[in-house]
Formats: structure tokens, sequence, C-alpha cells
């Protein structure tokens, strides 16, 4: 085994997702959830997504552990970093995080230095559903997992960041949170907005059966947790605005080239943004 002790706080599609592949891999002797409700623990256990559950206790639970994970909605865990470093009196402890966005975390933790060893994490694999009932160990297999490192950032962290998450099957880019934040508002952000904005069009009150393949495949990811998304929205506001400016600019383009009747010029922006979508590797 990998590690004597996992903590994984918040135990919803990704955190259980994470506990699941460790207990799969048999990566953990102990994956140890930690809940805010006593009704979250218990979904933990029957899902066997943790080997054991506490309510809140992060002292107790996170005592010799060689990493904890924070996997809950992005607007807390800022307040969990401030809990752990209250709560925890172990100053080598490896702490990161699951959240899609990463300046304010990692900034916020830098205030902890003396507390823990903090490395941003962005593992790139969810879903449009949620719920410790809807992760599954394999969710990490192939995908990306960006972490963020910063200039304070110990380098024995950082190695044992990224082997954490390469022991789960994911892959691992490296990035600045700065530069994480702007590339995944185009990447990540702005095809939730796109979606969602797609699905309003649905308030035109036309016979379901017209939406057929292509307009629910287009618009699958606006099934995802919509408090859940308006948090990362505001959470990566400035960036996602200028990926919304950016979306504006090639609608107005591809507008003018419907207005104007000329196939041709039409039918060649298709064509280039046809061949960028296909290079995609």
């Amino acid at each position: 085994m990998m590690y004597k002790k996992v903590v994984v706080i918040g135990t919803g599609l990704i955190g259980g997702s994470i506990g699941k592949a460790l207990i799969e891999r048999k990566l953990a002797g102990e994956v140890i959830g930690v809940c805010r409700r006593a009704s979250s623990a218990e979904r933990a256990l029957k899902e066997k997504a943790v080997t054991s559950a506490v309510v809140d206790d992060y002292k107790t639970s996170c005592e010799g552990a060689d990493i904890v994970v924070i996997a809950t909605p992005i607007d807390t865990i800022k307040d969990v970093i401030a809990k752990l470093a209250l709560d925890v009196s172990s100053p080598g402890i490896i702490v990161t995080d699951a959240g899609s966005t990463k300046k304010d975390i990692v900034e916020h933790a830098s205030g902890y230095r003396d507390k823990m060893l903090f490395v941003g994490s962005h593992p790139m694999a969810g879903s449009e559903k949620i719920g410790v009932e809807n992760s599954y160990p394999g969710i990490f297999e192939g995908s990306t997992c960006i972490i963020t490192p910063d200039a304070g950032t110990v380098d024995d962290a950082r190695e044992k960041v990224a082997g954490f998450w390469s022991s789960l099957g994911a892959v691992i880019r490296e990035m600045s949170p700065e530069d994480h934040d702007y590339g995944i508002a185009f990447s990540s952000h702005l095809p939730h907005v796109a979606a969602y904005a797609l699905a309003g069009v649905l308030e035109e009150k036309l016979p379901p059966y017209l939406f057929a393949g292509g307009f629910k495949d287009t618009t699958r990811i606006a099934s995802s947790d919509a408090g859940l998304w308006a948090e990362i929205f505001g959470s990566n506001r400035r960036n996602i605005l200028k990926a919304i400016e950016k979306y504006k600019e090639k609608l107005t383009d591809l507008e003018g080239k419907i207005r104007s009747e000329n196939k041709k010029d039409l039918c060649d922006s298709l064509n280039k943004w046809k061949r960028l979508k296909d290079d995609l590797v």
C-alpha cells in the first residue's frame, strides 16, 4: 500500500470517487471521510467510498494522515483550509484540493504555510451528476489532473500530490494558478455557460420532439448542479467574462456570414473551426 491513511474532506461525486479508487486499487490502509452531516457519512459508508467516516472531526481524523484531500464545493474550500489550520497540529501534513479554480485558493492557503504543505489540484474528471451515489473508482483513469504549485510550494509536497493523483490513473500536468484559471475559463467554464444559455431557448415553448440528439448532446452538461456552477462562475468571474467576450466575437462573426448569404465564406469558417476541434488530442 502506498498510504497508511488518506483523509477525504467531502464525500460527494469526486470525494467518493477518490475513496473508491483508493480502496479498489488497495492503495490505502485507511480512507477516512470527513462529512458535514451524519447522513452524508452514512451514505459514504453504504457506498463503500470510505473505510470510516466522521462528522466535522478534522483534528482526530487527520492525525498521522499521509495526505488530506479537500473535495468540498468550491465556495467552502478556503473555509476548510482555515479550519484545518486551527485543528491540525502537524506542520508537515500534505493537503490538496479538487477545486476547479485555483488562484484564490492557492493564495489563501499560502497564509498557512506554517500549518500545512498545500498544493492546489484540479482533477479534470466528473459528471453532470452529483453525489456519492454516482461516484465510481475509474473516474480519474486517463483524465488530466492539473497541479498548481506557487513560488512557496515545497518540492516534496508537489511530488507527493502529483504521485497521489497519478496513482488514481490521472495524467499530471502542471500550471501556475493564474494560467490555470485563464485556460480553464475557455476549456471548461465557457462550455457550461454556453450549454446553460442554449438550454434557455427551451423557453420558446417549442414541441419537445423537435429537440433530438444534437440539442441533447450539446446541452448535456446543462444538467449539472446549478448551485455548484453558480459558485464556479463566481469564483473565476473575470476570466469567464473574457471567455464569453471571445465566444460572442465568434458568434457575431458566424451571424454575419450567415446574414451575408456568402456560402463560401461561411463554409470556410466552419471548416476552419471543424479542423481545430478535430485536432484536439
